[in-house]
């Protein structure tokens, strides 16, 4: 993400409304099919949903609620991923070297009843990673489905803000 700030101050040219739309064009059909495939794959790879959300955003404004349920999809896959094969590519080790004591309290906390809620609040706040709540669901068993709505009542609203924000972006760079 900071990259993509970095050269978007260094070279703004690559940036205005009219070249993304020319590349959009270029790709024709194929662009929302990109998106898709790169929203399908980001999970398995670790890579945050934010920037990929955003630039659904800005790149489909006039599909908004496919843009949605795009991102969810990919989001509730990554989930999917990290609940059911926490030692898939080595991300058990990754993330328990990386928030060892987080992980450890969030394995305490979800194993009560009101388990939903935290996952639900985890997912919404940005400044967390949503993987490792994911991961930590899947450890200690808890419920698929309770984690999964978790992560729905979490992130839509995250998601739907970010989707609006990135096509408010688009349309300050038409300007």
């Amino acid at each position: 993400m900071l990259g993509i700030v970095g050269l978007w101050i260094a070279e703004p040219q690559w940036f205005t409304a009219a070249r993304l739309e020319t590349i959009l064009q270029r790709w024709g059909p194929w662009a929302f099919a990109g998106f898709v495939a790169i929203s399908a794959i980001r999970g398995a790879l670790l890579i945050p949903s934010t920037p990929v959300v955003l630039a659904g955003g800005a790149l489909f404004p006039d599909l908004t609620l496919a843009v949605i349920v795009v991102s969810m999809a990919g989001i509730i896959c990554s989930a999917t991923l990290l609940y059911r094969f926490p030692g898939f590519a080595g991300y058990d080790r990754k993330l328990a070297a990386r928030y060892p004591d987080q992980l450890e309290r969030l394995q305490g906390h979800l194993t009560k009843p009101r388990a939903v809620w935290i996952v639900a609040v985890w997912s919404f706040f940005p400044a967390v990673p949503t993987d490792l709540i994911c991961y930590a669901a899947g450890l200690v068993r808890m419920p698929f489905a309770r984690m999964v709505t978790g992560l729905v009542i979490g992130e839509l609203p995250l998601v739907t803000a970010y989707i609006l924000l990135g096509e408010n972006v688009a349309a300050w760079l038409s300007l």
